[in-house]
């Protein structure tokens, strides 16, 4: 008598899943990190939380609705994970229930219910982010004279000018750059996709004002803000550069203390900057390399000054005076008044 389907080992599909299939999609490297971080969360869940023994051992059986609804429950109340962060880890579980549905329709069975544990919805916040004279703050707060200052200037200038992700920055190279007439980087963004960014002047002067100080005995390299021994520097260590100098520069900026800023509230400064400039929305996505429109919705919610300058375009002031002289001599019913307008 044959093993039924959901009987079979899990180790070869995962390890299938996490190499073969995703290579195939062509996905970028940090999505396959962070589907097999979800992966090692789910098997370490299992054999410490649910006592499921060596992971060599699983079964895809092991791997149901009701393991997986707990290891959901397990990141939020335990481990304290976002809503999102927990959409996440679900999003690398869901891709290997759809993989292996696919390749073995004879475990749809098993893989439907797992599938149909749905995505939780979560309140959207407001996303900080600098007006202009606290991006000028921003930058005065890099001290003179130290090894790293002129780096970490060319660094934030650059994160501003581009709006790129901190590992677009960790990855940036200067054979990526450019130049001539009109200069531009090419940055390799989310999904592999390739994008060109228009570079200021003055992101080139620094640039290069910052290499040419690092030659003479110092090792070469290609990134362009490597560390003391040419070494790439990692996201957390850009992003950690980026949060000290906004943190600096809240101590002598009231309001940008009020503010939940980090270092991804440069990208959203350099969207916001960009609509307020009359971006249009396709020249804002294809700058920050977003996936759609859709996305940017979240910068018309934080451009309030333009809301500001729409809303006086179309109320004026004796606005409010008129509803009140019209509501108290009028005696034309409202939907009378519905169809004058």
């Amino acid at each position: 008598m044959s093993e039924p389907p959901h009987h079979r080992k899990l180790a070869p599909l995962l390890k299938q899943y996490l190499t073969e299939h995703l290579s195939l999609r062509g996905v970028s490297a940090n999505t396959v990190k962070a589907y097999r971080d979800a992966w090692s969360l789910l098997i370490r869940f299992g054999v410490e939380q649910r006592g499921l023994g060596p992971p060599e051992k699983w079964r895809i059986l092991h791997i149901d609705r009701r393991l997986v609804l707990a290891f959901l429950r397990h990141l939020e109340e335990t481990r304290g994970a976002s809503i999102r962060t927990r959409n996440h880890r679900l999003a690398a579980i869901h891709g290997f229930f759809k993989f292996a549905q696919g390749l073995k329709p004879d475990l749809k069975d098993h893989c439907l219910p797992v599938l149909a544990i749905p995505y939780k919805k979560y309140r959207r916040v407001v996303v900080g982010y600098l007006e202009a004279d606290e991006v000028r703050a921003l930058l005065r707060s890099v001290p003179t004279g130290k090894s790293t200052s002129l780096r970490d200037l060319a660094l934030l200038v650059f994160s501003y000018n581009t709006g790129a992700r901190v590992h677009e920055i960790a990855n940036a190279r200067e054979s990526d750059i450019f130049r001539g007439g009109s200069p531009f980087i090419r940055i390799l963004g989310k999904g592999n996709k390739e994008r060109d960014v228009p570079l200021w002047s003055v992101t080139l002067r620094l640039i290069d004002s910052y290499h040419a100080s690092r030659r003479g005995g110092v090792p070469k390299t290609r990134y362009l803000f490597p560390g003391p021994q040419g070494r790439k520097l990692t996201r957390f260590h850009i992003g950690r550069i980026i949060s000290h100098y906004i943190d600096k520069a809240a101590e002598t900026n009231p309001n940008m203390a009020t503010k939940k800023l980090h270092a991804h509230s440069m990208r959203h400064t350099t969207a916001v900057h960009l609509l307020q400039a009359g971006a249009e929305l396709n020249t804002i996505k294809a700058w920050l390399g977003h996936a759609s429109i859709e996305s940017l919705e979240v910068y018309l919610d934080l451009d309030l000054k333009k809301k500001r300058t729409i809303l006086e375009g179309l109320v004026s002031q004796s606005f409010p005076e008129g509803l009140e002289r019209g509501s108290s001599s009028s005696t034309k019913s409202l939907l009378d008044w519905l169809k004058g307008i």
